[in-house]
């Protein structure tokens, strides 16, 4: 397989830049959770982050907000070096899976606390937005389900209104209304006070829609950035006879293949020009849109399930 996922990567300015990191590598023993880690993101935009399990998501978020340390590489935020500035720490909000609350505070306490930390913390908006995901903020946060600590995350996120705010696995526990909820409500207070977001999730599917750009990671590796159409125009599978699929695809980057009974259905991740459409008309193959979360998973495959 010639995947070559970085080619014609969206152009990026210095002049708007909120974070970049250089060369970011992080070992635990004989396990690289990181390798050469680099890129650059532009502020008041909504970033996808997506990859396995182990793919080094919570170890680049946490070496971002300097809760660990790289082993080498540099990370800027805000164009300082995020090591050394504490007042660029605190134009950031980052809510990780991991919950570090006190167990004995109530909601309302915590979202006192939170208020010293940030700025722009919108206590109004807190209490609204408990009323909306009911919330209730007389409770201790070791009586709250697991559902409701994922609320707690999303409100105080939402509320810090940080110039930075990062959210990883935020909808942990919660069913499909309150999930749509959160979108919902995320998009609406970003089109009120734009900032940047980085959320790192596995229902990409469903979260896909507010995502103006997803980096995909890899085994520590950055393989592939796109803004979401680009993902959805160049993805698609083709199927047919399987020599007509064959020459359809010709000189396209195809990441998966595989037989169904007499059929054979290529994958196929690469920009289609008019000669390409041309050509899928002639040898009268099938061609369909491929969903976001089918073709993250064919992207992080590692070569199995049939991949060519």
């Amino acid at each position: 397989m010639n995947v070559n996922l970085m080619e014609n990567m969206i152009d990026k300015t210095n002049d708007d830049l909120l974070l970049e990191t250089d060369s970011l590598t992080k070992c635990y023993g004989k396990v690289t959770a990181l390798s050469n880690f680099s890129v650059k993101l532009e502020g008041n935009r909504i970033y996808g982050l997506l990859g396995r399990n182990g793919a080094g998501k919570t170890t680049l978020l946490d070496i971002i907000t300097s809760r660990i340390f790289a082993d080498s590489g540099n990370v800027k935020l805000f164009g300082q070096d995020a090591k050394n500035s504490q007042n660029t720490l605190a134009q950031v909000c980052y809510m990780p899976e991991k919950n570090y609350f006190i167990p004995n505070m109530r909601v309302s306490e915590l979202l006192k606390t939170s208020a010293m930390f940030f700025d722009n913390f919108d206590m109004g908006y807190a209490d609204r937005l408990c009323e909306k995901f009911k919330l209730d903020k007389r409770k201790k946060y070791k009586a709250l389900s697991r559902g409701f600590e994922s609320i707690l995350r999303i409100v105080i996120g939402l509320a810090s209104r940080a110039p930075l705010t990062i959210f990883d696995e935020p909808v942990l526990g919660l069913d499909a209304a309150v999930r749509d909820l959160f979108y919902r409500e995320l998009l609406e207070d970003y089109t009120d006070h734009p900032r940047t977001f980085i959320i790192s999730t596995h229902l990409i599917e469903e979260s896909a829609d507010i995502f103006e750009e997803v980096l995909i990671i890899r085994e520590g590796e950055l393989i592939c950035r796109r803004q979401v159409p680009d993902l959805r125009e160049m993805a698609f599978h083709v199927s047919g006879r399987p020599s007509d699929v064959d020459a359809a695809v010709s000189g396209l980057n195809v990441i998966r293949s595989e037989m169904v009974g007499n059929i054979k259905v290529s994958a196929v991740f690469d920009r289609i020009d008019d000669e390409s459409r041309k050509n899928f008309r002639s040898h009268n193959v099938d061609v369909s849109p491929i969903p976001v979360q089918k073709l993250f998973i064919y992207l992080t495959n590692n070569g199995r399930e049939g991949m060519q």
